[in-house]
């Protein structure tokens, strides 16, 4: 399969072309003509002019329906105007053409003529929604990615897994813990599968996140026993010192100390701590580098608020807030969780008016979502 970064030098390399075709060759039903606004679009979409590369893709598009093109060059056009369309944030528009490439992908590898082009534009139209993931669009956004990739490419799909992962967190924001739980133990599955050194790596993270998911349904056995497995593969990786082996260990804690077991929660919670604030210092200022820190410091600051040492817990809960918005946007849904750790943090420090402001904008965007943020009694261990 040809990879999305292939595609981009193909678009470079379709810019060139451009330039020496003749108006007289742009006529209806014509190939060169079609081609020649598919280029434009190209030319367009490489110089992110995604206004004009929607409209270059939709003559292409028309002209191609008008002619003699193949299944394959139709979808390959759908799927590059549906792309444009996403990074417009035309969600609604590009539906249609969503659809459509669905219905297209199935035709194409039955009859076993399989278009590398097409199936490369699939691609970048599954990454596509997959980064415009931000704000009310995210669910919609990585479903749309999942069911691309599902249909086109199969559970051995590298990026499957990101999707399923991200998935799984968002519905764990909103408190779909269900749901939740069900795309982390297919994540969980697709990874044990993957014998090299990365796919252990990836399936002690996973475990971690099903860990987070079966305690938040209450499942405190079961989240103990993927807790324990994330801790155990974080020890025997090279990636044992990152922020998610960090998170595994403060979580371990919580559990522990839900199961009164206080002396070894303070043994894992200071291991944790050691993790943390070793690699805290290098994140700063590095946006990629705290994808996903924000969701991994909380645990830390629930674990300190297990113990009753709020103090330590506040900036840490700031920061989990800090870097969230910056990641993902002020509209991110596991922003709802992390104001209301603040604010319950705020209070029991005394500071209500800061605690009331945190609480007032987990309520907010609580609605904005449709969902309810976690009462008082969820907040504590």
């Amino acid at each position: 399969m040809i990879s999305f970064r292939k595609l981009f030098k193909n678009s470079i390399c379709s810019v060139l072309c451009v330039a020496f075709l003749s108006p007289a060759v742009i006529a209806a039903g014509d190939r060169e003509g079609w081609h020649h606004f598919k280029d434009e679009g190209s030319h367009n979409e490489v110089f992110k002019e995604f206004a004009k590369a929607e409209q270059s893709y939709s003559k292409a598009l028309k002209l191609a329906n008008a002619s003699n093109s193949s299944a394959a060059e139709r979808g390959e056009l759908t799927a590059r105007l549906a792309t444009v369309m996403l990074w417009q944030g035309k969600f609604e528009q590009a539906e249609p053409h969503f659809n459509e490439v669905l219905k297209i992908i199935p035709r194409l590898k039955a009859s076993g003529n399989r278009n590398e082009d097409f199936f490369s534009c699939v691609d970048a139209l599954s990454n596509a929604y997959y980064e415009r993931i931000l704000g009310r669009n995210r669910i919609a956004g990585i479903q749309h990615s999942i069911r691309l990739i599902d249909t086109a490419f199969g559970d051995t799909y590298p990026e499957l897994n990101r999707e399923l992962v991200n998935l799984s967190y968002t519905y764990l924001a909103l408190g779909m813990n269900r749901e939740a739980l069900t795309f982390a133990n297919r994540a969980h599955s697709i990874a044990k599968k993957d014998k090299s050194e990365k796919g252990q790596i990836h399936q002690w993270k996973v475990a971690s996140l099903v860990g987070a998911c079966r305690k938040a349904v209450g499942d405190w056995n079961g989240a103990r026993n993927a807790f324990v497995m994330a801790v155990y593969g974080s020890q025997k990786s090279p990636k044992g010192f990152s922020m998610t082996a960090a998170s595994a260990k403060a979580q371990l804690a919580i559990i522990e100390f839900h199961f009164h077991k206080k002396e070894e929660s303070k043994r894992l919670l200071k291991e944790a701590e050691i993790i943390y604030f070793d690699r805290l210092k290098g994140l700063e200022g590095k946006r990629r580098s705290i994808a996903d820190a924000g969701l991994e410091l909380l645990p830390l600051a629930e674990a300190y608020i297990a113990f009753h040492e709020y103090q330590k817990a506040e900036p840490i809960c700031r920061k989990a807030i800090q870097w969230t918005s910056q990641v993902f946007g002020p509209q991110d849904p596991n922003l709802i969780k992390q104001y209301r750790v603040h604010g319950f943090v705020l209070g029991r420090l005394g500071r209500a008016k800061e605690a009331a402001k945190q609480e007032a904008a987990a309520h907010e965007l609580a609605r904005l979502y449709n969902t309810s943020v976690l009462n008082e009694d969820e907040l504590k261990y």
